[in-house]
């Protein structure tokens, strides 16, 4: 599972940052060759998406360097810190996107009609909005918010072209179009980067485990063993991929030792193959 997810985060980047530079250049000859300032705005916005997705690849190669002396649980929160790298520069992205669409709109500015910026804009915003989807779905299966906040990046992409091409389309008739349009989705964009940021910077400060999970692990415990009657101080940490939890359980004062540990041998066992946790169990005596 640990090495699927690694790879998932090579492949997605790699792959990511072929397809960009090769949109990226196709995008800034027709920009230089039909003088269009939108579509060269919109080819160096997809060159940033390549740039993100070289900081996908860097956070995941240091993620999964392995365990070292000043580093014995890994190196797996350097995901969490590419991510909020990432979700930063949604935000930027976003806000530069809000200002421009801002300014089409104080300028009334229009696109004039070419059929072939028409296709490639489109064309574009397809092949970026499948590939949000794939790092999308990635990130979901894996759960990396790194790859959910490059899919977001892809988008906005996506997003941005396929308001380029439709300037172009209804430009010379509803100028409006394209930056009331832009200014809604540049919202969405910041949004997103914010959240990503806020819910990231959660696992780094460190989090208790959210209520339903909770429940179900101390569902496990009982299966586990009747002879627990108490379940407290669940502690988690999480380092990407690998996620250590320490827990006390409290079991009978005149229980012998041996049997003591096996119970809360057997315990680390049932939570490990459950949950791919590395598990730490503490005994304490009743009363």
């Amino acid at each position: 599972m640990i090495k699927d997810r690694e790879k998932a985060g090579y492949w997605e980047g790699i792959v990511s940052i072929i397809i960009n530079t090769i949109i990226f250049c196709l995008k800034y000859y027709l920009g230089i060759t039909y003088n269009s300032i939108s579509v060269i705005a919109d080819a160096i916005h997809t060159l940033s998406d390549a740039a993100t997705s070289g900081i996908v690849v860097i956070s995941f190669w240091i993620t999964y360097k392995p365990a070292d002396k000043e580093h014995p649980f890994g190196h797996g929160r350097a995901e969490f810190i590419g991510t909020i790298i990432v979700g930063t520069l949604l935000c930027v992205v976003g806000y530069e996107f809000l200002a421009d669409s801002f300014n089409k709109f104080i300028r009334r500015e229009s696109l004039i009609f070419n059929l072939g910026l028409v296709i490639v804009m489109f064309s574009s915003a397809v092949v970026k909005e499948l590939i949000g989807r794939w790092s999308l779905w990635l990130g979901s299966r894996y759960e990396a918010p790194i790859l959910v906040g490059d899919a977001w990046h892809h988008r906005s992409d996506a997003i941005a072209s396929a308001l380029v091409g439709l300037g172009v389309v209804v430009g010379e008739r509803l100028w409006w179009v394209d930056s009331v349009l832009g200014m809604g989705v540049s919202l969405l964009i910041v949004y997103v980067g914010i959240r990503l940021i806020l819910t990231t910077s959660k696992e780094l400060l460190g989090r208790s485990l959210p209520s339903t999970l909770e429940e179900d692990v101390r569902r496990v415990i009982s299966s586990t063993s009747e002879n627990v009657s108490d379940v407290h101080h669940i502690h988690i940490h999480r380092y990407g991929g690998h996620v250590e939890v320490t827990l006390h359980i409290r079991l009978p004062s005149d229980m012998p030792l041996s049997k003591a540990h096996e119970i809360a041998t057997q315990i680390e066992k049932e939570l490990r193959k459950k949950y791919s946790w590395e598990v730490t169990v503490h005994v304490e005596p009743e009363g």
